[in-house]
């Protein structure tokens, strides 16, 4: 049940108001595969983002958008910390921008010295990006696209984790699993 902040519940139509804006949020700020529907068991694009919606209003799972600015070049550093890192296997996974990507993500988290995962296997698939350091929350990190059915499941069994959607050059998506 949906409580407000006096821990009394919360009419239905200002419940159902909050899902639809949350809804069309999602709709808006995540990215999906073209053509990717038989891969998944459910399909329903509405009903995906209503069940993710609902993790949000209800409080188990908390979203922020991140919007880059102005004033900086990137979200990431772009320099190595180590020089071993230069001897790493380039990633070749997806077009040349989600390659880039990953890339500058994994040296921003190695130059602070995090131990950073390539392609982590999560509750569903995998992440482009797995990023740990002892006393932190689990960093996972998509680049691009991703599944609707796979950010759901994943949101439904992370706990103590973050699920990072780097959607384009200038925005991040944040979502934090309790």
């Amino acid at each position: 049940m949906i409580m407000n902040q006096n821990k009394k519940s919360l009419p239905w139509h200002v419940v159902e108001k909050q899902i639809l804006k949350e809804t069309n949020w999602l709709r808006a700020v995540i990215d999906t595969p073209f053509g990717n529907e038989g891969s998944v068991p459910i399909t329903c694009e509405e009903c995906l983002l209503r069940k993710i919606a609902l993790l949000i209003v209800t409080g188990r799972v908390h979203v922020k958008e991140i919007k880059k600015a102005a004033s900086l070049a990137s979200f990431w550093f772009n320099k190595s910390k180590h020089q071993e890192q230069e001897r790493k296997p380039r990633i070749i996974h997806g077009a040349d921008w989600h390659n880039s990507t990953m890339e500058k993500i994994e040296n921003h988290f190695l130059h602070q010295n995090y131990e950073v995962e390539r392609e982590p296997n999560l509750h569903w698939g995998r992440a482009d990006l797995g990023v740990h350091k002892n006393g932190e929350k689990a960093l996972y990190i998509e680049v691009g696209t991703t599944s609707l059915f796979k950010l759901l499941t994943n949101l439904m069994q992370m706990k103590n984790s973050v699920y990072l959607i780097v959607p384009n050059d200038d925005k991040l998506i944040e979502f934090t699993c309790s």
